[in-house]
């Protein structure tokens, strides 16, 4: 795995300082030594090559080589999460990161409980799984939101929701197209009215296999079923 770091600057072919967390993180948790390569991530999204040039766990400084291309998703997809305890949201998003994953919308279903985890604890993971996949921007998180209003985001794209009457995968194509939203329930699946809600907005209901999976899964083999579809 390459090792990566965060810079607090656009890049630009030259020199780049790190603050003390990221050299902290370099120096003490990787162990790097001056004259490795790494890669640094810019406030733009744009990633580096770049050469640890001098510096100690207090501060490092890198001298950016150049640019390296970061490969897009083969579509965009849109996660519209039933909240389930605060824990499960920060296991999941990691895997939500390294699939492309778009948005994320933390949704209040009427099975949902707890609340939603902090904003700093999610881009804490959300940094680190970037620091695992590369992926040079983390997927945005919105939200936690009242269903109807998570319904109405980005309503251009195509809607599916993952439906655990539904006992087997649905055969055929779905029609996924250059992006999609798929909404999956809290633990305990939704309520009978949130599926006639979810039908209403026009989104399409779709099985993940003969067993109940809980909502980390489902979102994760729900997400990689549109986006290898």
């Amino acid at each position: 795995m390459s090792t990566r770091v965060f810079i607090d600057a656009p890049g630009a072919v030259g020199r780049a300082a790190l603050d003390a967390e990221e050299s902290h993180y370099l120096r003490r948790v990787r162990r790097v030594a001056d004259g490795a390569r790494v890669e640094a991530i810019d406030p733009a999204g744009t990633i580096w090559l770049a050469e640890v040039a001098s510096g100690d766990a207090r501060g490092t400084e890198l001298r950016l080589v150049e640019p390296r291309p970061a490969p897009a998703p083969a579509r965009e997809l849109v996660l519209l999460l039933g909240l389930p305890e605060p824990a499960a949201v920060l296991d999941l998003l990691p895997g939500v990161c390294e699939l492309g994953v778009a948005e994320v919308v933390l949704v209040r279903c009427m099975r949902s409980q707890g609340a939603a985890p902090g904003d700093a604890r999610i881009d804490r993971v959300l940094r680190a799984a970037q620091r695992q996949c590369g992926r040079p921007r983390p997927p945005a998180v919105h939200g936690p939101l009242a269903l109807p209003a998570a319904l109405s985001h980005r309503a251009d794209l195509p809607g599916f929701f993952a439906w655990e009457e539904l006992r087997a995968p649905a055969s055929g194509g779905l029609g996924v197209g250059p992006g999609a939203r798929l909404c999956v329930g809290p633990e305990g699946g939704f309520a009978a009215a949130e599926v006639e809600s979810l039908r209403a907005a026009g989104f399409v209901a779709i099985g993940l296999g003969p067993y109940t999976l809980r909502t980390g899964t489902a979102a994760m083999v729900g997400l990689a079923r549109l986006l290898f579809a």
